[in-house]
């Protein structure tokens, strides 16, 4: 990405952003970071929200709206993120908050109440937003080891750095969240499993049915 792309999205980021969340976004590690894409996308939201909860409208599009107009957005860059537990409690609640727009209120005889996460997910019947986040990081992860040697992606993720890290706690690692992932997966010795590019696809495609990735 060049100087020009940064450009718009700062013009961009200008124009959608309030100052308090123009404050925010100042502090963030990068322009792309999870959370201004978490902002653009609950803009998307609100812009499609009428949309989402017309009656008139059946679930099928609202759905398919959800996932061509809003996820793309939020997962903008996705692959090269690194998340904390908080990270991901926060993209499952907006997820949710969709979610719940879309399919509304269940009702059990006369009263009605919100749909609980294991009921969305059913009728969703799709991997959930933050599992899909770690299969993309995955797949880049193996796209990364198949790369040729003297290439800058690779030296950046694979190289160690020298020197020793500063007093207190590490910051959490883009590599850490890729091993934690495999292992979630079963996956011993990933690095070898992930040069064998169709191997590591079918991998990646049957963890898309497992609940709790």
């Amino acid at each position: 990405m060049n100087l020009a792309y940064y450009t718009l999205l700062n013009g961009a980021c200008q124009f959608f952003l309030s100052p308090d969340q123009l404050k925010i976004a100042e502090g963030l590690r990068g322009p792309l970071s999870e959370l201004l894409c978490l902002i653009f996308s609950n803009r998307s939201y609100f812009g499609l929200v009428n949309i989402l909860k017309a009656k008139n409208i059946n679930r099928k599009c609202k759905v398919i709206r959800y996932k061509t107009l809003i996820k793309p957005v939020l997962m903008y860059g996705a692959e090269t993120w690194v998340l904390s537990k908080a990270d991901e409690l926060r993209l499952g609640v907006f997820e949710r908050k969709i979610l719940r727009r879309i399919h509304g209120p269940i009702c059990e005889g006369v009263v009605w109440r919100s749909s609980y996460n294991e009921e969305l997910y059913r009728l969703y019947n799709e991997t959930d937003l933050v599992a899909t986040i770690r299969i993309t990081r995955l797949r880049w992860a193996g796209n990364i080891l198949r790369m040729q040697d003297n290439l800058p992606s690779k030296k950046i993720t694979l190289d160690k750095p020298e020197g020793r890290r500063r007093v207190g706690r590490p910051n959490l690692r883009w590599m850490d969240g890729v091993m934690r992932d495999a292992e979630s997966l079963g996956v011993r010795n990933w690095r070898i499993k992930a040069k064998d590019r169709y191997g590591w696809r079918r991998l990646l495609e049957s963890a898309k049915t497992l609940r709790g990735l």
